[in-house]
């Protein structure tokens, strides 16, 4: 893969915008390292991410890798001062509320309502309101100074107590971050459902506190969080050991799909290494879905992903990683297939959420290549196999000996050079229940799409009416997840 293709192929350009500036920092860390990128420009936008952070010290050392020649701005040294001495404060009321949350008696008596809790604090501990909130508020500074371990213990009991909807939100996204930061998978992980199962309870009716007035939340919000939550989840999906399972669950669920296919199709990539990488060792996938959960075979997952990559055809672009999946699944081209899981491999060594995992990857798409050409033909010659796979007869041979060797249905003829598979039969109540899933799910997409076009037509509406009216106060906005 050259300089140029290497370039063109790196998602970080559309990754960062969905990012935390904590997360996108180490992001950029690994772009450094790979050599894609002049270090100056990687420093200016380390910089520049660091510098909406308190990570007062970094953002000065950043400073100097991208201008050298020039001293660090005032703002940055006075603001240092003036963070220490926030942290000081917040961290007295912050202490207190810890100390008495994290009692074996009081915990062992905290609920998952969150209204309780509060109310057995104040009824038991005269612990306000406001109180609570101060763990949320030395958490925050600690995050946004960088302290990301001690942030997530305050935010983790904050979030066990406050019955803020809002603030609850904001510190499941900071516990996701600083979990991920800190290399605690397994807490990631478990930050990844609260929060799928947080925003999935959420409704475009729901009334939210915004700026201290009431606001609905719109079908754009809710979208809006859940690609946030496909962006932020590829750290908990890159380095957790079940991650590229849990990352095919989560992508191939008809809401988050649905958010896939509108707002983000670039993440195809990260949902084709995950099913090829995995399509040996996970049967079935455990799918969540408004009506509830349904298991879904390996073979019913790839029929689903080429379902999706044949509908956004006409707006992907190219992707060495899922061009290797169309031509091969959907279009039975080997030779063009063969030749793009070359730059596929290379693609997946430099990929910064793929890269731990490359080799699963090129053994599960040498496995595909087989799988599919074997269905198609069922008597094999090993010399032709090897050349679809553009490796020597002697390679073949050890490759389909080892393919064979966890599989029933197929036989080899050592002598003759010739294996044979015999084709399973169909499980009819299971492939009725794949086809009835997937009619549900895209029913699902094609709803919320019209409701979607439907509040695009109603607020065009709603602007041309205004437009003949004075101009009012700006209504307030929503902004992205605060960490």
């Amino acid at each position: 893969m050259s300089a140029n293709s290497a370039v063109t192929n790196d998602l970080t350009q559309k990754i960062l915008p969905f990012l935390d500036p904590h997360l996108g920092i180490q992001l950029l860390s690994h772009v450094s390292a790979a050599g894609l990128y002049a270090d100056a420009d990687i420093a200016k936008a380390q910089y520049e991410l660091a510098s909406r952070t308190d990570m007062v010290d970094r953002a000065i050392e950043l400073h100097k890798k991208a201008f050298p020649s020039e001293s660090a701005p005032e703002s940055l040294t006075s603001r240092k001062e003036a963070i220490a001495g926030k942290g000081a404060s917040l961290s007295q009321d912050a202490e207190k509320v810890l100390n008495v949350v994290k009692e074996p008696s009081v915990a062992s008596v905290l609920k998952q309502d969150r209204a309780q809790n509060v109310a057995f604090l104040q009824q038991n501990h005269n612990i306000t309101t406001d109180q609570i909130e101060s763990l949320y508020n030395y958490g925050y500074h600690l995050y946004a100074s960088g302290e990301h371990s001690a942030a997530a213990t305050y935010l983790y009991h904050f979030s066990a107590v406050s019955p803020n909807s809002r603030l609850h939100e904001s510190a499941l996204w900071g516990r996701l971050a600083s979990d991920a930061l800190t290399g605690e998978w397994e807490k990631a992980l478990e930050d990844v459902r609260l929060l799928r199962e947080h925003i999935d309870g959420l409704r475009s009716t729901t009334s939210v506190l915004v700026g201290g007035s009431s606001s609905e939340l719109t079908h754009e919000a809710v979208l809006q969080k859940r690609v946030w939550l496909l962006h932020w989840s590829l750290f908990v999906w890159a380095n957790h050991d079940a991650g590229r399972a849990k990352l095919v669950e989560l992508f191939l669920s008809p809401a988050y799909l649905s958010a896939v296919q509108t707002s983000c199709s670039w993440l195809l990539r990260y949902l084709v290494y995950a099913l090829i990488a995995t399509r040996r060792t996970t049967r079935t996938f455990v799918i969540e879905g408004a009506s509830g959960q349904s298991k879904l075979s390996t073979h019913a997952a790839l029929r689903e992903l080429s379902r999706t990559i044949q509908s956004e055809a006409h707006r992907l672009q190219p992707d060495p990683i899922v061009d290797f999946f169309r031509q091969l699944y959907i279009d039975l081209d080997f030779k063009k297939a063969v030749e793009q899981l070359a730059e596929a491999i290379k693609l997946a060594k430099a990929d910064f959420f793929i890269h731990a995992h490359a080799n699963e990857f090129e053994e599960g798409a040498r496995a595909l290549v087989t799988d599919v050409f074997c269905r198609i033909h069922q008597k094999v010659q090993i010399s032709e196999l090897s050349a679809v796979l553009a490796i020597s007869p002697e390679e073949g041979a050890k490759w389909v000996s080892a393919y064979l060797a966890d599989r029933s249905d197929a036989k080899i003829d050592t002598a003759a050079g010739v294996v044979t598979f015999v084709l399973p039969h169909p499980n009819v109540y299971q492939s009725v229940t794949e086809k009835t899933r997937t009619v549900a799910a895209r029913t699902g997409s094609l709803v919320n799409t019209m409701e979607r076009h439907q509040a695009d037509d109603d607020e065009a509406d709603e602007e041309a009416d205004e437009a003949e009216e004075p101009a009012g106060d700006a209504p307030e906005t929503t902004s992205a997840p605060a960490a």
